[in-house]
């Protein structure tokens, strides 16, 4: 498979390229005494879990590449008792291997033929997993490239390979690296990579660097965007490092417009990161990005990153959680029967109160200045003034055509209940064309209020072969079987790193 051209300048562009990863062997191995280290909150049933995404994958193939439709069509007539199609596992002969649905398992099979690479990437990996040099040799003894890249993201040595007669686990799991979404986002033709803010998530990052410079960009690694601590950042105490480090996951970058970069503050995105993303991209002439947009949101498990609170469905639509909504506080405050006053101690309205937002503009005519303030005096009140302000300023929608869809219908308890499952989490293959999940029933609901469709992947997939071309949808919400993806703390826009979409037409 050769290097893809890279370009997305807009959240709503028909989605051509895309990389995702498939539930592996990884989320297996997670027990309850390990949730915390590997930030999962229940134990997943991995074979359903798989089962659920590859309606995601099938989903994104109609759209993406339909040709290979008819061939996993094969493999679900005659092998439909497998608990895993075979089509469907990275690394197998049967893999449907497509050019535009990436698997980073599968590009990572590819940059390891090259035996230098290889011993790099090993090398780096054994390092920050402090193993010993006996693994390394086995690791560098391997030949065949689909086993060692299944072993460099799963963390288990084959009994045939160790000489011990079972399997040996030398690595721990990385069962978050199905969220494509946070290991790197694309800026333009750019790739901005996260500096991942928790140990269970760094040799996604390490892999991620890999396919950035070896693959997507092995002849163009300017186009690599890394954002680091300072040189002298090891000298300064503990606390003040604290203060100074830079984590960057890619849940909280949008590029939601070609001259709008939306970057969060969040759990897992430092303000320190925040800051030298707003200088690093306001210094790259080539991006012709003007305004960055900071979102500053509590940093709580429910809501790590920003695309968990809110995501674009059309230029004038938005999903939305309401609690992170101004207009939805002040009306509750008003309100004698509002159940954010039913409990004696409200929690909700101190977390509202720490949401900011602080927009930077960077003028085209002049040239960027290291020292320059380039704040807004005055910023949007809140999210909500955000997203109509996007509507409105950078996709000229009249302020009347704005509509706001809420988490669980803005109905208490369903909308905290349905923002923890993913409500707000869709992402868009085409303006108006968006995946979520098919718990979230009142969300849903709130779609088909404002003239959505609502289908199922399975309703979808019975239109598609009855005739109906994919693009030729409006719209429409399609839900993904959600009992045991939902369980993984992300949705489909967390499922995604788009790399290519259509250039957004004005």
């Amino acid at each position: 498979m050769s290097a893809t051209h890279l370009y997305v300048d807009s959240e709503l562009g028909a989605l051509r390229k895309i990389l995702i990863h498939a539930p592996d062997a990884g989320i297996g191995k997670i027990i309850p005494g390990t949730f915390t280290d590997n930030l999962y909150d229940d134990i997943v049933h991995l074979t359903k879990m798989q089962k659920e995404y590859n309606h995601y994958v099938k989903l994104l193939l109609y759209f993406l590449d339909p040709d290979k439709i008819k061939y996993i069509q094969q493999f679900e007539k005659t092998d439909n008792d497998s608990e895993q199609l075979s089509c469907f596992i990275p690394g197998t002969k049967e893999y449907f291997n497509s050019d535009k649905v990436l698997e980073a398992q599968s590009l990572l099979e590819e940059i390891l033929t090259d035996e230098r690479i290889k011993l790099r990437l090993i090398a780096a990996i054994c390092s920050y997993e402090e193993s010993s040099f006996q693994v390394q040799q086995k690791l560098e003894n391997i030949t065949d490239t689909a086993l060692l890249a299944r072993i460099l993201i799963s963390g288990v040595l084959p009994a045939e390979e160790n000489g011990t007669g079972e399997d040996q686990y030398i690595f721990p799991p990385i069962p978050n690296f199905i969220f494509t979404r946070d290991i790197g986002i694309v800026i333009k033709d750019c790739i901005l990579l996260s500096r991942m803010a928790t140990t269970a998530r760094k040799r996604e990052s390490l892999i991620t660097k890999f396919l950035a410079l070896y693959f997507f960009y092995k002849n163009n690694p300017e186009k690599v965007i890394e954002v680091i601590e300072e040189s002298d950042f090891f000298l300064y105490e503990e606390e003040e490092r604290k203060h100074r480090i830079i984590t960057i996951e890619g849940g909280d970058i949008m590029m939601v417009h070609p001259k709008h970069l939306i970057v969060g503050c969040s759990e897992r995105t430092s303000s320190n990161a925040v800051n030298e993303i707003i200088h690093t991209i306001f210094s790259r002439e080539d991006l012709g990005i003007e305004k960055i947009s900071v979102v500053k949101i509590p940093k709580k498990r429910a809501q790590m990153h920003i695309d968990t609170i809110f995501t674009q469905v059309k230029r004038n639509v938005w999903v939305l959680y309401g609690r992170y909504s101004e207009k939805i506080l002040t009306a509750e405050n008003n309100t004698k029967q509002s159940y954010y006053n039913k409990l004696a101690h409200d929690p909700r309205k101190s977390e509202m109160e720490q949401v900011e937002i602080i927009q930077f503009f960077k003028s085209k005519s002049e040239p960027y200045q290291k020292n320059k303030d380039y704040s807004c005096a005055e910023n949007p009140v809140g999210l909500e003034s955000l997203l109509e302000q996007i509507s409105v300023v950078d996709f000229h929608v009249h302020p009347a055509d704005v509509k706001i869809i809420y988490s669980g219908d803005n109905n208490f308890p369903y909308d905290e209940r349905e923002q923890w499952t993913d409500s707000c989490n869709v992402v868009a293959l085409k303006e108006g064309v968006v995946i979520g999940y098919d718990r979230n029933d009142k969300t849903a609901e709130a779609f088909k209020k404002i003239g959505f469709t609502v289908i199922t992947t399975e309703e979808a997939f019975m239109l598609f072969e009855n005739g109906v071309e994919p693009h030729s949808l409006e719209n429409t919400l399609l839900l993904l079987p959600s009992a045991e993806l939902s369980r993984a703390r992300g949705g489909s826009h967390c499922m995604s790193m788009p790399l290519l979409r259509e250039g957004f037409k004005l």
